[in-house]
């Protein structure tokens, strides 16, 4: 099977004002062909280096997928770099140049002059046609390596990427076997004490185990291979099964559920409520909550603060009862020397409880933390009782 890399380009990726998301896309994109991702570069709108960075991708791996720098500005370098790159010429393609003056028209707008660089491309290459933008893509083929040349704008990348990019891999390198992939969400754990848990499924080989932390929460990511697709489902099933089984209340969903729409929908399903009190949190508890429940079906106040009048384990109590609801939650991110102090409390009509940590990471971080400690204590309520 090949293996494949991305190179994505433009120097505001270098710059710390945009995060590169399209590899990500791209990354996803790959995993069901069974093609591994061994390597993502980052280069900026220089030539000589695109051109260097390109020679590197394609002397390692067989497949080279470009993000970017197919606009008509004078820093969208990729179709020269490429060019170069290869010893080839770029051409012209008056057909092309006519499928982007249509796409203007069918913006109602005129072409401006420079989008005429667009209908450039390296001789020998093939067109990827790019049906929600200008920016056409293109296809190389030279010495046993593939390389696709996308453009950075997201959307178009995706939709390019599902229509093209991926049909054409898949029919050039059929599968050896099936894949399954499975991802089961946790909260309320930290991640050395699941590790030590599925310490076993971790050294499995197959299917493949591995964790992945965020503020709060750990992911268990699990693949499966299997001579059928329903060999794979079977085995990443019993994978998630046997997570299941160990981490217990923690598990709240699979894929990419969140977890205020777990306790949002366990609240609804009991007929409780909630309400939250926040201080330095940028209200991101009660927000995420009243995210996925507009209506106040079971979520009926959240209130930000610029101090709390009591500790947060007195305050989920007091806001329970002012809101008349089943379940109080109060978080508190409080800045301390070099770092903040987290606590996080419940209050219920049998009792409550509390979590309190310090965190070194930026207030967005810290505050995302608090929001899911929150929440986890109040969906191990739910899960375990008192």
């Amino acid at each position: 099977m090949p293996q494949a890399e991305v190179l994505a380009t433009g120097t505001e990726l270098l710059s710390g004002d945009v995060v590169d998301t399209n590899s990500a896309r791209i990354a996803r994109a790959l995993q069901p062909l069974s093609i591994p991702l061994v390597q993502i570069t980052v280069v900026g709108d220089d030539l000589p280096r695109m051109v260097a960075a390109i020679r590197a991708a394609l002397a390692r791996s067989e497949i080279l997928v470009i993000s970017g720098g197919l606009g008509p500005t004078a820093d969208d370098v990729t179709r020269e770099a490429v060019a170069e790159a290869l010893g080839r010429p770029l051409i012209f393609d008056p057909e092309l140049l006519e499928v982007i003056r249509a796409r203007f028209q069918a913006f109602g707008v005129s072409m401006p002059e420079n989008n005429r660089r667009q209908a450039f491309r390296p001789e020998g290459s093939r067109v990827i046609p790019n049906p929600i933008g200008t920016a056409p893509g293109f296809l190389v083929e030279t010495n046993g390596r593939l390389l696709f040349a996308l453009p950075g704008v997201p959307r178009e990348l995706e939709r390019m990427l599902s229509d093209t990019v991926v049909p054409y891999l898949r029919e050039r390198f059929p599968p050896a076997e099936a894949l399954a992939w499975r991802v089961v969400r946790t909260i309320g754990l930290g991640e050395s004490w699941i590790d030590e848990r599925l310490q076993d499924l971790l050294r499995g080989e197959n299917p493949q185990v591995g964790l992945n932390a965020h503020p709060g929460m750990v992911d268990i990511r699990i693949q499966a291979r299997g001579s059928t697709p329903e060999e794979a489902a079977a085995r990443a099933e019993e994978a998630v099964r046997r997570v299941r089984e160990r981490l217990g209340w923690a598990v709240f969903g699979e894929g990419h559920q969140a977890p205020e729409e777990a306790v949002i929908a366990a609240l609804r399903a009991r007929g409780a409520t909630v309400a939250t009190l926040e201080r330095g949190t940028l209200g991101m508890l009660g927000g995420r909550l009243a995210a996925v429940d507009p209506e106040s079906e079971v979520f009926r106040i959240g209130e930000v603060r610029a101090r709390l009048a009591t500790a947060p384990e007195h305050a989920a109590e007091a806001i329970r009862r002012q809101a008349g609801t089943t379940f109080g939650l109060a978080a508190e991110v409080l800045p301390e020397a070099e770092s903040f102090q987290i606590t996080v409390a419940l209050a219920a009509p049998e009792g409550s409880r509390s979590v309190r940590r310090g965190h070194r990471g930026p207030l967005p971080h810290a505050a995302e933390w608090a929001a899911h400690a929150a929440m986890g204590l109040l969906w191990r309520w739910l899960r375990e009782g008192p």
